[in-house]
């Protein structure tokens, strides 16, 4: 993205200090510049793909493809809302670059469209690296058929250079990354999604999450590109042999995207973005849809269920951004609540979505009634009047344990309100750190929403008992199996005493 963007930074960079703007990477002129960019990106991905459809279909075809692309599907909110600066937007147009070149090379090889070929399949890999798959379109590129496999073949054959110089210029460009890691980390490869809370889990995929789920599924928010999918079956009656590289590329991407734990990709755009780059090439299954129905008695019916699926699809992208349909709490039932409306109380249906989660480091259930809680370690707190049968944490003891319990022990819900609460005494001239109150849920023994509360420094009375508690919400689990952890860790040597260390699981009430 840095790589893309640095024209236009470079023009802020310029512009900022003439017009009396901080030239910091951060201020008005970097703002507006950088934005415009991002729409010219889009801008120049939607006249790409057009020529890409001119080649195929006629000017009328093709400009319906485009429409329902644009405004039928989240590419709309994507470009012009929400998602201008993201990625996905620079990717649809390096996808459509690279389409229409791998064409032209088919149609007339030339050693500089095949360099550009490689560059660009390089430059799509910098820019998010589970997209190398786009090597897959032009290897696989007119193959569908017998005579076009055939003539694929002797293309290759006949030019081995120029296939030779789409590698190596692929690897030229991949090898920036390396090279940033080696000097910004010393080493050459650096796996920077270093968190155990989010992953891969490609078997199985969350694919019918990633498709139908109503927190953010594909088809049920951008229903319209079911007609694309049902366009694979034209498409391999009137262009066979674009058929491979498409589908390949296609089943690929969406179980790549679909394999990732947070499958939602947060909720910062409607519907699901991470497959928009992916348009470029289901937007030849779509017009080839489209000019099957173009001449049959269906072209009416078809043209009606298209001009519902765009108005739904505009008036959608306005409901998520003027904050009706929430950005990541979404469920079947609140969906059909707020169907069709301009205005909702959310208050009034809160409590048909999804638990609100927070990135702060405190949190606090907003609606304790709607849960029943029991005790999953500790029992009624017991008022010793000194140190008597506490646990002593020192130097050579730093820990004293709890619960160790997998999620799927605490409850079967989306969701359980965690409270820990646990007593400290610190004898009268202690000067260190309190002891930390530690709540944690681990992934193959790697912690994650770690949360260390330790007593309120202004608070802290050596010589006496003080609590410690808060409310801790689970997170999204990557597996049922993930544990939850608490314990209390004395990070001093000076000696402390604990006692009470007490743990309650809430649930929601069930109906």
């Amino acid at each position: 993205q840095a790589l893309l963007y640095a024209p236009f930074f470079f023009t802020a960079h310029w512009i900022a200090p003439v017009l009396g703007y901080p030239a910091d990477g951060f201020s008005l002129p970097y703002q507006l510049i950088l934005s415009l960019g991002g729409i010219l990106w889009a801008i120049a991905g939607i006249f790409i793909l057009r020529r890409i459809l001119l080649i195929y279909f006629n000017d009328r075809i093709s400009a319906i493809g485009l429409i329902l692309i644009i405004a039928g599907t989240n590419f709309f909110h994507l470009a012009a809302l929400d998602g201008t600066l993201l990625s996905h937007n620079t990717l649809f147009t390096l996808y459509a670059l690279l389409l229409l070149l791998t064409i032209q090379w088919h149609k007339k090889p030339t050693a500089v469209r095949a360099i550009f070929i490689g560059l660009l399949c390089g430059l799509i890999t910098l820019v998010r690296a589970s997209e190398i798959i786009c090597f897959i379109v032009p290897l696989l590129w007119n193959t569908g058929t017998r005579e076009s496999l055939m003539q694929k073949t002797a293309l290759i054959r006949k030019h081995p250079i120029q296939v030779g110089l789409a590698v190596f210029a692929m690897i030229v460009v991949g090898s920036l990354q390396l090279y940033y890691w080696k000097s910004v980390t010393g080493k050459l490869i650096f796996y920077a999604y270093d968190n155990p809370g989010e992953g891969f889990r490609f078997f199985p995929p969350y694919l019918a999450d990633f498709l139908f789920s109503f927190r953010k599924g594909w088809l049920i928010y951008t229903p319209l590109m079911l007609a694309a999918l049902a366009g694979f079956y034209t498409l391999y009656r009137r262009h066979r042999e674009m058929l491979p590289a498409i589908l390949v590329f296609f089943i690929l991407d969406l179980w790549i995207i679909s394999s990732w734990s947070c499958w939602w990709y947060a909720g910062g755009s409607f519907s699901a973005r991470a497959i928009v780059p992916a348009y470029v090439l289901l937007a030849l299954p779509l017009a080839s849809l489209v000019n099957e129905i173009a001449g049959t008695k269906w072209r009416w019916p078809a043209l009606a269920v298209a001009i519902i699926l765009l108005m739904l699809n505009l008036f959608q992208s306005w409901q998520f951004k003027t904050g009706i349909i929430d950005k990541e709490r979404m469920t079947r039932e609140y969906y059909f609540a707020v169907f069709g409306k301009t205005s909702v109380d959310k208050a009034k249906l809160d409590e048909l979505l999804l638990v609100e989660r927070s990135a702060e480091s405190t949190e606090s259930p907003a609606h304790i009634e709607r849960y029943t809680g029991k005790t999953i370690f500790g029992s009624e707190p017991l008022a010793y009047s000194d140190t008597t049968n506490a646990i002593r944490l020192d130097g050579n003891n730093a820990f004293a344990p709890g619960p160790d319990l997998p999620y799927n022990q605490l409850t079967d819900a989306d969701h359980v309100w965690i409270r820990t609460s646990v007593e400290v005494f610190m004898p009268s001239g202690y000067t260190g750190k309190s002891p930390l109150l530690i709540s944690a849920f681990h992934y193959k023994g790697k912690a994650y929403k770690y949360r260390g509360i330790p007593v309120n420094e202004g608070d802290m009375k050596p010589g006496s008992w003080q609590k410690i508690t808060y409310w801790y919400l689970s997170p999204e689990v990557r597996t049922p199996d993930d544990n939850l952890k608490v314990y209390v860790w004395h990070r001093e040597t000076m000696p402390v005493f604990v006692r009470n260390l007490k743990v309650e699981v809430f649930e929601l009430k069930k109906d």
